[in-house]
Parts: C-alpha cells; sequence; structure tokens
C-alpha cells in the first residue's frame, strides 16, 4: 500500500515568539485534520531567537506529533531555508515543501488549497497577490505598494517571464521528486529574499508545471522583520545571475 504524500511547511522564525503558539495550534489543531489523505508537518526552523520562540515550540512539541524544531544560528532568511528543506528531503523524507511565514501575513487556512493543487498534477504553486483575487494591505504605505508593485513588473520584465505575477512572494509550496531534489540549494538560496527569484526560475527551467492562486497578504501581528537593508542590491543581482545561467555563462 502506498504510503499518504508528506507535505512539509518551512516555517523560519526569529523573535516569534507572539505568534509562533497561536501559528502551531492552528496548523496542528484545525489546518491539518482538513487535508486528508496527507500526512502534514510543520518543520520550524530558528534562528536561536533570544525571546524563547524556541522554548514555545518544545512545549508544543509535546502535544503536537507531527511538529519539528530545527535550531541554527542566525545567518539570514536564505540560509535558514535551506536549512529546513533540506531537512525536510533528507529526514523527513518530504513529497512537497511549503515555505510559509510564522506571523500570520500568510493565512494558514489557505494550506489546503495549496495542497489541492498539487494533488492536481501542479508542481508549483505560488500564493499570489497580484493575480485577480489576491491583495495586499491596505495600511501599506505608497512607498511600500510601489515598490513591491513595480518591483514584480521589473521581475516579468526584464526576466521575460510574463505568465507569473508574484516573484516575491513567500508562500508557496513545489514538489520534491524530479524538482527540489535536483536543485544546488547552496547556489539557490541567498542570505536574504533574492532567493525567491532564483527558485522559481530553477523550477521553471526543469518544466514545473505553475500555477498562481490569489492569496490576501495581511499585516504581520509581531515579531521582527526579516527584511534586510542590502534586498534591493541582492535582487537587483539575481536578475544578472539568472540570465548568465540562461547564456551559458555561469561559473
Amino acid at each position: 500500500m502506498q504510503s499518504e504524500p508528506k507535505v512539509v511547511i518551512v516555517m523560519p522564525t526569529f523573535n516569534e515568539k507572539d505568534s509562533i503558539g497561536r501559528m502551531i495550534d492552528e496548523l496542528c489543531s484545525r489546518v491539518f485534520p482538513r487535508v486528508k489523505n496527507h500526512k502534514m508537518i510543520l518543520l520550524v526552523v530558528d534562528d536561536k531567537s533570544p525571546d524563547g520562540t524556541g522554548k514555545i515550540v518544545k512545549e508544543k512539541m509535546k502535544r503536537c506529533k507531527d511538529l519539528y524544531l530545527l535550531e541554527g544560528e542566525k545567518a539570514g532568511l536564505g540560509a535558514a531555508y535551506t536549512r529546513g528543506f533540506r531537512y525536510a528531503i533528507d529526514k523527513l523524507k518530504a513529497d512537497a515543501i511549503m515555505e510559509m511565514d510564522a506571523d500570520f501575513q500568510h493565512n494558514p487556512g489557505d494550506v489546503p488549497r495549496f495542497v489541492a493543487e498539487f494533488d492536481k498534477g501542479y508542481d508549483y504553486i505560488i500564493g499570489s497577490r497580484y493575480v485577480s483575487g489576491g491583495s495586499i494591505p491596505e495600511a501599506w504605505g505608497l512607498d511600500r505598494k510601489f515598490f513591491s508593485v513595480a518591483g514584480n513588473l521589473i521581475y516579468r520584465v526584464s526576466l521575460l517571464m510574463f505568465d507569473i505575477h508574484d516573484f516575491t512572494t513567500g508562500f508557496r509550496l513545489a514538489r520534491v521528486k524530479g524538482y527540489l531534489d535536483t536543485i544546488n540549494f547552496g547556489k539557490v538560496f541567498s542570505n536574504s529574499f533574492s532567493y525567491k527569484e532564483r527558485l522559481l526560475y530553477e523550477m521553471k527551467k526543469r518544466g514545473a508545471k505553475i500555477k498562481e492562486i490569489p492569496i490576501k497578504f495581511d499585516l504581520r501581528i509581531s515579531g521582527d522583520s526579516k527584511m534586510t537593508t542590502n534586498t534591493v542590491t541582492e535582487q537587483l543581482k539575481i536578475i544578472g545571475v539568472i540570465w548568465a545561467d540562461r547564456l551559458g555563462i555561469t561559473k
């Protein structure tokens, strides 16, 4: 008898004590039971948060059997995802991996929608703020709204990926076999947000069947932002890296 597909949510955290307990309860107690015929797992990747986030997760692990904690030194969001993805593939034997924030900017209730598209045969499901039905917070300032919208437009045009609308979303699900398990995470993941565009490119390069589904992106309720001061520079650099790979001039 074939085992149930295993879906691992990799959730990086740093100083998320005010939200991580609620998020774990929501996923383990309410969301995971709604996803039938799948083994749902939450892997929290904590960068040794000084506020005690890890301790909260350890307490929750006593009651949630599908919860795991992976701790390490703080080295940026990309490094955290590298650790998490490798652990999910090598140790947890994931069939699919989801990226998701712990601060409720991503609605945990949307998780079953991603899994449903995976079951339909899609290899990379992107939670998009910029397709019909998706949205960004009205409370965002005009500058942030502009940079978010303009940034994604620049990626669409400069990378000639006109079928994708949201390059920078952090709410995604990717198939492991034939896709994530063939990617060198050491090359793809940076220390900040620019890994998102490179990972999308690598999945597309491998012929992944991609689906964007609308999400409503909410304001974070607490915790430290993972945005870094060199994010814009890194994202401009990644455009050059992708084009270098396309032209076959990468090292």
